[in-house]
């Protein structure tokens, strides 16, 4: 179990809280005598951010689950059936495959118990993203000032760009430290506290036409919105309770 937490690198988003963290997964130490070794593995995380507006009101237009671009939202190529929603809070749902390849330095057995500490990189790959959204939904979208109709509660579930906006790799560095315990035969519990910083961007910058969030700039006129990246980095304090044979 993990908390994750955002560093954002923009102002026209905030963080909403605390996101968690669930993995399950398969690892292997590979020791080079009984005090040194290295942690390697195969898991799965699924995790959740969560967001919200920043000072300023944050919209995007989509058509049934897909939430579109710039380039899909106005102009000559936008989509005739979307519709414009206010994102007030957003939860993104993330599944990532990650390969934990750490150095592993561990105490001699004193009585049933020893200990270890754990350095290296914890590097992951994009899966899936869902997004979940909760604001306002606004009709007859195609008038020139949105502002003007009628706006009404409502969440968007489960969510996708028609361009992922999220990279596909994400890394981190981390420290973790913990106990064995040999309660029969070979057949250990091990508990362990571990902190991830992590230094790769969440989303790509990508270029105007490929973005999907814009500001209410007081208008909302097609050629005056100002549509932006989601920017933020992510850290990890990670809970592990594993079984070692």
């Amino acid at each position: 179990f993990g908390l994750n937490f955002q560093k954002m690198e923009t102002k026209k988003l905030v963080t909403d809280g605390v996101g968690t963290d669930f993995t399950v997964g398969t690892n292997v130490n590979y020791t080079f005598n009984e005090t040194i070794g290295i942690t390697i593995g195969i898991e799965f995380d699924f995790g959740s951010l969560k967001y919200k507006s920043g000072p300023n009101s944050v919209y995007y237009f989509y058509n049934d689950n897909t939430i579109l671009t710039q380039d899909q939202s106005i102009g000559p190529n936008a989509d005739p059936n979307r519709e414009l929603f206010q994102m007030v809070s957003r939860k993104q749902k993330t599944t990532y495959l990650s390969i934990p390849t750490m150095a592993l330095f561990r105490t001699k057995f004193i009585g049933y118990f020893r200990y270890f500490g754990k350095f290296g990189l914890r590097s992951s790959f994009l899966l899936s993203n869902k997004i979940f959204d909760e604001g306002f939904n606004y009709t007859n979208t195609l008038g020139d000032n949105p502002l003007l109709e009628t706006a009404t509660p409502g969440t968007n579930e489960n969510m996708s760009r028609s361009k992922s906006d999220m990279v596909f790799f994400k890394s981190s560095v981390g420290l973790a430290g913990g106990a064995e315990w040999n309660f029969i035969g070979s057949t250990s519990l091990v508990a362990e506290i571990g902190y991830y910083y992590g230094f790769v961007s969440l989303y790509w910058n990508k270029e105007a036409k490929d973005r999907s969030l814009f500001e209410d700039n007081g208008t909302l006129l097609g050629s005056d919105r100002n549509f932006f990246n989601n920017a933020a980095k992510q850290s990890q304090l990670r809970f592990k309770l594993s079984i070692l044979f």
